[in-house]
């Protein structure tokens, strides 16, 4: 299947907006049936079926909303020279292998020289949509911790979200691992409703940052 053009600015909001919509949608129901309780299935259930689609639902928009930014940065045709640092490491990651476990000058020389080179080469990634092929993966749990670190690599500002350490690794991730390894955590207390809020305000602010960063160029090294 031939993979979409993300050239244009609207194209990418459009795709994110896309995608978000329908996740909103699927969550926004399973919080409604929580709140009315009349549900032929017990509110423990669907409170537990809820926490595996918010965490299901955080780590695709993540990782769908990192993946559409590099492909619009990719389909612009920018040289890896007008690129930020991050965006370089990201042309150069499979040559930063080869000087692992080395202190042979030559190696290290071999980098440099592929640094000037590639500085006027397109930036160019390989990207397929599967599991293992995409550009960034969440590696199917994205903690706090790789969250953050995703969005440095895209130049992204985490500031927002360092407070929100908590709410993701003990309020969707710890619940999640639970429900999907069988333990029995029928929890009727858990403040789904509040959890959905939170989250949500997240996603929607990366989407914000991603959309803010594609418009300003914020990718480009000298902006004019």
């Amino acid at each position: 299947m031939r993979r979409e053009n993300f050239k244009d600015l609207e194209y990418l909001e459009d795709s994110l907006e896309k995608d978000l919509s329908w996740r909103k949608r699927e969550l926004l129901q399973l919080k409604l049936a929580i709140n009315k309780n009349n549900s032929t299935l017990h509110k423990s259930t669907l409170i537990r079926s809820g926490i595996a689609l918010l965490c299901a639902h955080w780590e695709g928009f993540i990782r769908t909303a990192t993946n559409y930014y590099l492909l619009h940065i990719i389909d612009n045709k920018v040289k890896v020279k007008d690129l930020n640092n991050n965006f370089i490491a990201y042309a150069l990651k499979s040559n930063f292998k080869n000087l692992k476990d080395t202190e042979k000058i030559t190696v290290y020389t071999r980098f440099l020289n592929q640094v000037d080179k590639c500085g006027d080469n397109f930036f160019k990634l390989d990207f397929t949509d599967e599991p293992d092929a995409r550009i960034v993966n969440t590696e199917s749990n994205l903690s706090s911790k790789l969250f953050n670190e995703i969005l440095q690599s895209l130049d992204l500002d985490c500031t927002p979200f360092l407070l929100k350490k908590q709410l993701i690794d003990r309020d969707i991730l710890k619940q999640r691992h639970e429900i999907v390894h069988g333990e029995d955590s029928r929890r009727i207390d858990y403040n789904f409703e509040d959890v959905y809020v939170q989250l949500m305000e997240i996603i929607e602010k990366v989407r914000n940052q991603i959309v803010d960063a594609a418009e300003n160029k914020e990718y480009l090294r000298n902006r004019t």
